[in-house]
């Protein structure tokens, strides 16, 4: 199910391009991520973990295109990658109206009202989609501007798993929440 590209203005009054990602934006998605990767101490993968090489990035891509379940969006500003949202469908057929979200951006774009657009347009999608049902994710209890943003879109706690990350000796709690689309 394709979805339309949109442009946005956020709060900080710079217009956005929210699209699919396609697989010829393997190469510059995935320095993105390095990059996001590296200066969020929520997101749990160390720098040094992530080794999608390029193949490996277009592959991944074509993933979330071939699974009528899953989707993949990028927003792009000046026709940078400035992040991205993922909804990975179960492929399991009693699981499969369930979706887990990732969604990752670079710094300098934190506050702005990105995470917003990119939920908004994952969750439109979503009830939209004749399989999904119920979106999850997991999120550190300590990222509050997550927790909030994830509230404010409709999304109810489940359960938390105590000392679930560990990062150089620090335990972090890991809150599952979700969203019921249909």
């Amino acid at each position: 199910m394709k979805i339309k590209p949109k442009t946005i203005t956020l709060k900080n009054g710079k217009e956005i391009l929210i699209r699919q990602c396609e697989v010829n934006d393997a190469e510059h998605l995935r320095n993105t991520i390095k990059t996001y990767i590296k200066d969020s101490k929520y997101i749990p993968k160390l720098q040094e973990e992530f080794k999608l090489s390029i193949s490996q990035g277009e592959d991944w891509i074509k993933s979330f295109i071939d699974r009528p379940n899953s989707l993949l969006l990028i927003a792009e500003f000046d026709n940078k990658i400035i992040g991205n949202i993922d909804l990975t469908g179960n492929p399991r057929k009693v699981m499969e109206h369930t979706a887990v979200i990732g969604m990752g951006m670079l710094a300098e774009w934190r506050n702005s009202g990105l995470g917003t657009e990119l939920m908004k347009a994952a969750i439109s999608w979503a009830k939209n989609n004749p399989i999904l049902e119920i979106l999850w994710l997991q999120v550190y209890t300590d990222n509050k501007l997550g927790v909030g943003l994830y509230q404010k879109m409709g999304f109810t706690e489940n359960g938390i798993i105590k000392n679930f990350f560990k990062q150089d000796g620090i335990y972090f709690d890991n809150l599952t929440m979700s969203l019921e689309v249909k």
